[in-house]
């Protein structure tokens, strides 16, 4: 760039120089422009390597490890015990304000291996009419197969589908998007529960059917979509093969505004594909611009002309639902009556039925005794304004290391002092439960081996502390995570005690339990709704309660990757400590390829390649960005599909502290 700019400034000078008499000089010929030319270049590269030998290599020079971003940890947590028996690293690259973070998520030997089954793993559903309905998509999340559906989208275009009503008032797929080049956009419906195992995985055996039929319209007629179709070889390369336009198949020759009834014969498939073992139906974008499509009646038929069955009406249940939020800067409130007043005033308008209010409290530890230190004048005044508002009021606290043995103290000392709290004050000025945010998973020993220690040692705290609420009479409940229950990318499961999930081991000791369902989507594998699902089964058979968490706190957009043997891109650079700590480096591409020859990035290192990237934005997370109607749409469509469970008690929102500045600010701009 520098001698970009030197040449391009000689070379003005040149053009405008005068003789030594002060005359203009004479005009230049052809040949003594570019040998004017040649001659500066030839100068400027001469002076630029006269520079450099004084001057040899000064950023490299100056870049040390410490440049990069990093992140310690302890080989003792992972089970290991020397860098060199690391052979996979995930990792999330954390896009704060104030920059990047690292934060590490998995640390192994070697990256597992998934296993398949190699038969044929498809099977021909049971069916009777000459046809299979898939659903007619007025309800629920996944279809008779188990599939589910989602949207897909590459930026800058967006795309969401969910179960909404057509302009006519009829339920259907609701297919909305933006789509603009260079991005994509789609939406995909699965023949299988992608959830379960590879090796269980049971996908559509098609041969008995000559048709796929499904109903369509759009929202103002002229959509383009292009319809797609995967078998299980296909769907795990997550693609699909092209069968044709819908407009082909419909009677009109174009999506119009008006429901059509497509009629696909399953000889259009792709020759090869394996109408065995189909997994998944493709819709994508064609046209440009910002359109809306519905899909009702998916079903395989043995002939075209076949009679879809009527879908059956059902009057959605009248279940009154709670509302709960958090509260965590309770210092900032009690001691401001103008911030007490904007709190009641806010409860009543969102009709919060329930608020978690952290003890603006002190703990100290004298020779093993913990003390809680609180001014409780404060807050009694609070409290009672609250019930007389008709809200109920939840003593909350939390913080990782509360898991942990050597703090259980201070937890139990904190729930002693709120029941000697309530002894003391008037029945309105009262708590009416006691509340737990504790999240182990954000301490550092939580991923690796002791994770089990780790949580073996949070159920004894639950189970003492759940006593001890129950004897004053006070509800106890905690916040878990959605995916307590779940299974990672390799389809083990994340938080298991004694091979249990601990979600159940929780949900059997507590009153109640908030799921942090922190999602911006009802519908979808990803959606609100599955991963709600198991939570709320399992608390309505043991008679618990549960509250389903979103969020409005600004949070970040995150890159998870992976690191292995083989890949290229970026690179983790493993740098080993003392006491069987290491730091890991995360070195970009572009910076590798400059200093991966200098020895503080080749001697005494372990070097690992990135073999994957997935970014996460916010947007899927939080609400922060979003409009407030887009809360208020994911809430009923929860309510619509969840409400069946006498476990579902409510909405929990976090927090007070984002959430009031965020919805007035969203509808202050209507």
């Amino acid at each position: 760039m520098e001698i970009r700019r030197l040449r391009k400034e000689t070379w003005a000078f040149h053009k405008h120089k005068m003789t030594s008499s002060g005359e203009p000089a004479k005009p230049f010929t052809v040949s003594s422009i570019i040998s004017l030319y040649v001659t500066s270049y030839i100068l400027l590269l001469a002076f630029s390597s006269l520079l450099l030998s004084f001057f040899p290599s000064v950023s490299h020079a100056q870049l040390s490890l410490s440049a990069f971003l990093s992140k310690e940890v302890s080989l003792t947590d992972w089970g290991l015990t020397d860098p060199s028996q690391i052979g996979y690293v995930s990792m999330g690259v954390l896009h704060k304000k104030e920059g990047k973070e690292l934060f590490i998520y998995d640390i192994r030997r070697r990256k597992p291996v998934v296993r398949e089954l190699k038969e044929p793993q498809g099977r021909a559903p049971s069916f009777e009419g000459g046809l299979f309905l898939l659903s007619h998509f007025d309800q629920g999340n996944t279809n008779r197969l188990g599939g589910y559906f989602s949207s897909f989208a590459k930026s800058p275009s967006q795309a969401a589908v969910i179960i909404d009503k057509a302009p006519d008032g009829t339920p259907a797929l609701s297919f909305s998007y933006t789509h603009f080049t260079p991005g994509y956009a789609g939406f995909w419906i699965h023949l299988f529960d992608f959830k379960k195992h590879p090796a269980a995985r049971i996908f559509l055996d098609a041969t008995p059917f000559t048709y796929l039929t499904f109903s369509i319209r759009g929202e103002k007629g002229g959509e383009e979509l292009l319809f797609q179709v995967g078998d299980r070889v296909w769907e795990k390369k997550e693609d699909s093969l092209v069968v044709g336009d819908v407009a082909s198949f419909l009677p009109a020759g174009r999506i119009d505004s008006n429901w059509q009834q497509a009629w696909i014969p399953l000889t259009k498939f792709p020759v090869g594909l394996d109408r065995k073992e189909l997994a998944s139906l493709v819709f994508v974008v064609k046209g440009s611009g910002s359109e809306r499509v519905f899909v009702k009646d998916v079903a395989f038929t043995e002939k075209r002309g076949v009679q879809i069955p009527i879908r059956k009406e059902e009057k959605p249940l009248a279940v009154p639902l709670n509302t709960a939020m958090w509260l965590w800067e309770t210092k900032k409130i009690v001691t401001n009556i103008e911030e007490q007043q904007k709190l009641i005033t806010f409860c009543k308008t969102q009709n919060i039925t329930d608020l978690f209010l952290q003890i603006p409290c002190e703990a100290k530890n004298e020779k093993g005794k913990w003390e809680i230190l609180w001014d409780s004048s404060k807050v009694r005044p609070l409290v009672a304004e609250l019930h007389g508002a008709g809200i109920k009021v939840h003593a909350l606290d939390g913080d990782p290391a509360f898991a942990l043995k050597k703090f259980h103290g201070r937890v139990i000392a904190t729930i002693q002092s709120i029941i000697q709290y309530n002894r003391e004050v008037t029945p309105q000025e009262r708590f009416d439960g006691i509340r737990y945010d504790t999240e182990p998973y954000l301490l550092p020993s939580f991923a690796g081996v002791h994770k089990e220690a780790v949580l073996t040692q949070y159920l004894s705290l639950l189970k003492t502390s759940k006593s001890l609420a129950e004897q004053a009479n006070l509800s106890f409940g905690v916040d878990i995570p959605f995916w307590f229950d779940d299974q990672n990318k390799f389809f083990e499961p994340i938080a298991v005690v004694r091979g249990c999930p601990v979600s159940e081991l929780i949900i059997d000791i507590v009153d109640n339990i908030g799921i942090m369902d922190y999602r911006t989507q009802a519908y979808g594998a990803d959606g609100v709704i599955a991963h709600a699902y198991s939570e709320l089964q399992y608390a309505e058979k043991q008679g618990k309660k549960v509250f389903i968490g979103l969020e409005t706190f600004e949070l970040p957009d995150e890159t998870i990757l992976e690191f292995g043997l083989q890949g290229k891109d970026s690179k983790i650079l493993i740098k080993r400590l003392e006491d069987n700590r290491i730091r890991l480096f995360w070195i970009e591409e572009e910076n590798w390829e400059r200093f991966k020859r200098d020895p503080q990035f080749s001697q005494d290192v372990v070097v690992l390649a990135q073999s994957s990237e997935t970014y996460v934005s916010a947007t899927k997370l939080t609400f922060a960005q979003k409009d407030w109607i887009d809360l208020e749409t994911v809430m009923q469509q929860t309510k619509s599909e969840l409400q069946k469970f006498s476990s579902f008690y409510g909405f929990a929102i976090h927090s007070y502290e984002s959430y009031r500045p965020w919805l007035e600010r969203k509808k202050g701009e209507k």
